[in-house]
């Protein structure tokens, strides 16, 4: 044993104090994946990455500080995946969705079910976080239903099931694969479902 390993002392991670915050958050996104804001340690995120407690505070003082950043990169991907897509798409946005779920199957179940305590207070920072991402779909859906494309419908409630709905299908992949036959990380049949459903969806708001 090195005098320096002496200085780390048993269990403590080595840790050079380089580090990619971007590394931090996927890391931090993943432990929420497997098991929610509890499963989420300062500590742990330390060791996995192989680095110091002190090196992962540098950056993120708190596991609160950590879990926003994580929330804020979470938000940032899913709204940014789908930006360039019209509301009228709705093959194209369920696509996106499980896309992404595909990655993390866990993480949107986790965050949405969250009881531990706090979790009020995180439910309402995920929801603010969405909604700046939900203004301009809400608007292109006023458009749509003024040029007839689309009959009124409870906008929220339709946000709702394309992105909580879609989210937690992803977020069964395994089961999805086994009962339904669809599976996840094959892209054509991915896309296959999101053309299911996209026409399952469309024929409630449609204007026919």
């Amino acid at each position: 044993m090195t005098v320096g390993d002496q200085r780390r002392g048993r269990g403590r991670p080595k840790g050079t104090g380089r580090i990619d915050p971007n590394a931090i958050v996927d890391t931090a996104l993943d432990a929420l994946a497997r098991g929610g804001y509890p499963a989420l340690t300062m500590r742990g995120v330390a060791r996995t990455m192989g680095v110091s407690l002190t090196t992962l505070q540098h950056h993120f003082p708190t596991k609160d500080a950590l879990w926003r950043a994580a929330i804020d990169a979470m938000t940032s991907t899913a709204i940014r995946s789908r930006s360039h897509l019209d509301p009228a798409d709705l093959s194209g946005h369920i696509s996106a969705i499980l896309d992404q779920g595909r990655t993390r199957p866990g993480l949107l179940a986790s965050l949405l079910t969250d009881r531990s305590a706090g979790s009020s207070e995180r439910i309402a920072y995920l929801a603010d976080r969405f909604a700046g991402g939900l203004a301009q779909p809400i608007d292109r859906f006023s458009e749509l239903e003024a040029d007839h494309v689309i009959r009124p419908v409870d906008r929220n409630a339709l946000l709702a099931l394309i992105t909580i709905g879609v989210g937690s299908i992803a977020s069964a992949a395994g089961a999805v694969r086994a009962i339904y036959g669809f599976d996840l990380d094959d892209p054509d049949d991915r896309q296959a479902l999101a053309a299911g459903l996209s026409e399952i969806i469309g024929l409630g708001v449609l204007e026919r």
